[in-house]
């Protein structure tokens, strides 16, 4: 019997009837409701789970109970809802293209109150164009005409090279077709801002017919000087990187690096009309139309209108004269402002 108290059965035996006990006495205590309450916090979990699942399923089954009608008609809404609130965003889009377009228009305006501009996007590219010229989506109907300058609020981008009703074409200012009567706004040194390929295609210019002086310097800004009535006065071109000798002549040139990237430019500011527009010097042409002249003759009206004609009658003559030669030797290169 002994041996009975001992044994494992009897310890557990012991055990369950401790928990009766001890079960019966908290059951006396509470009332009666101490075996429903943990009843009641071991099923609930359980009916919450079975209550979701169920639920799953009753939307499953609606839904597979419902017609392909239905289910067209819903997807046709839901279709129609994505077309809506797409347009909503391309109308979101082109509002706020146009608002920093005319934030630009009102920044230059009030800089310029003789100016008469338009604002215009680039709508296509030439990828053949080693220049990077480009189409803008104005044209005559916007007042838009060859040789209007083409800016934005950085500087000068090019010009109108030709015209439709709805759109235009610009010649970049990396084009050697673009020549710029340019001035130093340090030195006062005027000059011809025009490029070549090799510049073009790191998106620098050359300002060329420089004195063979240190006027120039690193680091000048450089901008129109109005002389031949294309380009408006003291609209900016760029900075000058460096100062390089002339590959023909004895004459200096400035490679500047623009302000305005044409490569990426996306919308611009077309001038339509300016105080002094087409004012230009008898011999000076732009090079759209078919006259030509020296760029001695660009050179020597910028440098007058400048006011650099004198140092001295003498190194005048003989800045005019090599000039000339170079002019000379050549077959005749265009002028433009």
């Amino acid at each position: 019997m002994k041996e009975f108290f001992r044994t494992k059965s009897f310890r557990i035996l012991l055990a369950v009837v401790a928990g009766l006990c001890i079960l019966a006495i908290v059951t006396a205590i509470t009332g009666g409701f101490a075996i429903p309450n943990l009843l009641g916090a071991i099923s609930t979990p359980m009916q919450k789970v079975s209550t979701v699942v169920a639920n799953n399923a009753a939307d499953t089954a609606a839904d597979l109970t419902r017609s392909k009608e239905s289910l067209q008609a819903e997807n046709d809404a839901l279709k129609a809802q994505v077309q809506q609130l797409t347009s909503q965003l391309v109308d979101y889009y082109q509002l706020q293209q146009e608002n920093e377009q005319l934030r630009s228009f009102l920044e230059l305006k009030e800089q310029n109150q003789d100016y008469q501009m338009v604002t215009g996007s680039v709508v296509g590219r030439d990828p053949s164009d080693l220049f990077y010229s480009f189409r803008v989506d104005k044209g005559t109907l916007s007042g838009v005409r060859v040789n209007d300058p083409v800016i934005t609020e950085d500087g000068v981008v090019g010009f109108v090279s030709s015209v439709s009703s709805m759109y235009c074409n610009v010649t970049s200012i990396l084009s050697p077709d673009t020549k710029i009567a340019a001035i130093d706004k340090v030195s006062q040194e005027s000059g011809v801002v025009t490029s070549d390929l090799t510049l073009a295609d790191q998106g620098l210019v050359r300002m060329n017919w420089l004195e063979t002086g240190d006027l120039v310097q690193e680091g000048d800004i450089v901008v129109t000087s109005g002389i031949a009535g294309i380009f408006p006065k003291d609209l900016k071109i760029g900075t000058v990187k460096e100062i390089r000798n002339s590959e023909n002549d004895v004459s200096r040139y400035a490679v500047i690096e623009p302000f305005a990237d044409v490569k990426t430019v996306k919308d611009v500011l077309i001038i339509t009309d300016f105080q002094g527009q087409g004012e230009a010097l008898a011999d000076l042409t732009y090079p759209s139309t078919a006259l030509t002249t020296s760029p001695s003759s660009l050179e020597t009206a910028s440098s007058s209108a400048a006011g650099q004609a004198a140092s001295s009658s003498e190194a005048a003559a003989a800045g005019s004269s090599a000039v000339s030669s170079q002019a000379a030797s050549s077959t005749g290169s265009e002028a433009s402002p």
